[in-house]
């Protein structure tokens, strides 16, 4: 069966390179009546994966939270498969949001004390945070799977990665959406319909943070409204940067840096920036890792940027979320990875 399906693959894959050749020779005249979908079903999902992906980093259920976050800070990772050994088996997916959710969840007010804080991040362990978040369940594909079923499987769950099995039910990598968006900009041809970030952003659910709010105040209200990330505006309502869960990597939680969580939050950005660049800038071995890091912060497109205009900028600069902003960097709304996908299967 599992031959079937890949000889049935191929020949969708054959087809189309035969169609796109044909519309290349004729300048374009000839147009494609091939969707996305057709061409998402067509694409394995092992052949999404990426040198990153399949390195991926492994927690284990009994891991102290610290243990966990520093694992996916010295390794540049967003997330961890995590392992029960004494169940044998794989019991979920835990990042940085998950353990941010954790810790600052069990504070009631975002001025805990620091003695507080440290005690849950060492208190808790990897099974108590895995999708803390309610935004990393651990949803399975096969790495024969087509891309068109693994895109599906994060638009409708909201997830954001999804862990891959080969026909051994070996784990073999984790697969994030960032990924599936920078296959399709690389190797397939944009949607027929190019549409307007007006039909596919969201306008309604923007969150913004004044620069000089504290930082730690910043973490709570990403923890306590479930979101990713903030806009960060200045006293005019512009928009001067963005706080995500993610730019909690910068920190060394062996060290008493929750007195740095009390800075403004913009300070503590700039911070944060410094000091990635400067515990790699002698490592040229590391400058990839650099760039992956640090492109990250804030990224705006004005209201009549179109999906492939997005799609190649999310790629380049490695981001996850683009703000829409109006006249004068107002932010209004903003896109996520996500929605760019849905936009490909809708």
């Amino acid at each position: 069966v599992d031959t079937w399906i890949q000889l049935k693959q191929l020949s969708v894959a054959c087809v189309l390179i035969l169609i796109d050749r044909i519309n290349r020779v004729f300048g374009g005249e000839y147009r494609s009546s091939v969707t996305m979908e057709q061409r998402l079903e067509s694409v394995e999902v092992s052949e999404a994966l990426d040198e990153a992906s399949k390195k991926m980093v492994v927690a284990h259920s009994g891991d102290s939270l610290s243990t966990v976050f520093t694992l996916l800070q010295k390794n540049f990772s967003l997330v961890a498969p995590v392992y029960n050994s004494q169940e044998k088996k794989w019991i979920g997916l835990i990042d940085v949001v998950d353990i941010l959710t954790t810790v600052l969840g069990s504070s009631e007010k975002s001025d805990a004390k620091v003695d507080d804080d440290d005690l849950t991040f060492t208190s808790y362990t990897a099974q108590d945070a895995v999708n803390r978040s309610k935004r990393n369940p651990f949803i399975p594909v096969k790495s024969s799977d087509s891309l068109l079923h693994a895109v599906k499987l994060l638009v409708d769950s909201k997830a954001h990665y999804l862990p891959v099995f080969n026909a051994d039910k070996k784990l073999i990598a984790v697969l994030d959406s960032w990924q599936i968006l920078a296959y399709v900009v690389e190797n397939l041809p944009s949607p027929a319909k190019n549409r307007s970030v007006l039909e596919f952003g969201n306008f309604d659910d923007l969150i913004t943070i004044k620069h000089n709010a504290s930082t730690i105040s910043g973490f709570h209200l990403l923890v306590e409204k479930n979101i990713p990330a903030a806009a960060i505006v200045d006293e005019q309502g512009l928009l001067v940067d963005s706080l995500s869960c993610t730019d909690s990597r910068s920190l060394n939680f062996t060290e008493s840096t929750w007195v740095m969580l009390q800075e403004p939050v913009l300070k503590f950005l700039q911070h944060s920036a410094a000091a990635v660049k400067a515990s790699v800038e002698d490592g040229s071995s590391r400058r990839e890792l650099l760039e992956t890091y640090m492109r990250s912060n804030c990224m705006y497109a004005e209201p009549n940027a179109r999906w492939s205009d997005l799609a190649a900028a999310m790629v380049e600069d490695e981001v996850h979320r683009v703000y829409i902003a109006e006249k004068g960097n107002k932010p209004a709304g903003f896109v996520e990875i996500l929605d760019m996908l849905e936009v490909l299967i809708r």
